[in-house]
């Protein structure tokens, strides 16, 4: 079920996490997927695509939530996108899908750590997960705070000024 992506104008976390996605189809498959912060839907679509896998898409902002929406609408992916309008994982639908074998996290420094506890508890043991947005100069802070909570870096990658990271939690 390939979905055609225009990678046109993304910006480079985007672009990193299609990269991520893109490396991580040639050595795993995952079934359960939730992607924070799902802004337009993109990495949803690409990782419905890849693995025709379920997908939580769940962002804060409504508009975000709409655009999420309308995309798959128009790649017929409403059967294995579900989008939500949720403030970090406080959503009922996030609690009840858990525990995720990957989950997309391509927000910003700040909040990847802050809201590190709570991926964690949402992830499955053995499970995945694609940090990016991080600014080069915070990326240390993350990877501080990941590896406190069991994660080890499975793969890393730069587009100057920011960093994307590949983590597993055994």
């Amino acid at each position: 079920m390939p979905v055609t992506i225009d990678t046109a104008g993304l910006h480079p976390t985007t672009e990193a996490c299609l990269e991520a996605l893109e490396w991580l189809h040639e050595r795993q498959h995952f079934s359960n997927v939730l992607d924070m912060g799902c802004g337009n839907g993109i990495l949803s679509l690409a990782s419905a695509g890849i693995w025709g896998a379920n997908i939580l898409a769940a962002d804060i902002a409504p508009q975000a939530v709409a655009d999420t929406q309308a995309q798959c609408k128009t790649h017929q992916m409403e059967s294995l996108i579900t989008v939500i309008r949720s403030d970090g994982f406080h959503h009922e639908m996030i609690a009840k899908a858990a525990p995720f074998d990957l989950i997309i996290f391509n927000l910003l420094a700040e909040p990847i750590v802050q809201m590190a506890p709570q991926l964690r508890t949402h992830l499955a043991t053995g499970g995945v997960c694609i940090l990016s947005g991080i600014q080069e100069w915070l990326s240390a802070s993350v990877e501080e705070t990941y590896r406190a909570l069991g994660f080890a870096q499975l793969h890393s990658i730069t587009r100057s000024p920011w960093r994307t990271y590949i983590m597993k939690h055994e």
